[in-house]
């Protein structure tokens, strides 16, 4: 299996799970694009998709099979540099654990 594809196995949750699980660590991406967000050829959930993709990505280097309890935040900035679209995500990196309880 390509790294793409297990990356992209990688689960996220702005939840919780319903499975048992070890917590790895916190971890934090941000993206920042020069784009006006109310141009129409701009796609906010194309910029939603990198950062989600991103989490993953470190997750992986954890060897984790999730990140939960996702929060996703953005921020519009206009100065003189030009407009802004900032995406700020953060989440909880956990690995999956096996039990024999009930079963």
């Amino acid at each position: 299996m390509k790294h793409e594809e297990r990356v992209e196995r990688i689960l996220l949750s702005t939840g919780n799970v319903n499975k048992p699980y070890i917590v790895r660590d916190i971890i934090f991406v941000a993206e920042r694009l020069v784009v006006d967000i109310f141009d129409h050829d701009f796609d906010p959930n194309k910029a939603l998709i990198e950062v989600a993709y991103q989490l993953k990505e470190k997750a992986f280097t954890y060897g984790a099979n999730a990140v939960i309890n996702c929060h996703f935040e953005h921020e519009r900035i206009n100065d003189e540099n030009g407009p802004y679209f900032e995406i700020f995500a953060y989440g909880t990196v956990v690995q999956f654990t096996q039990t024999t309880i009930g079963g």
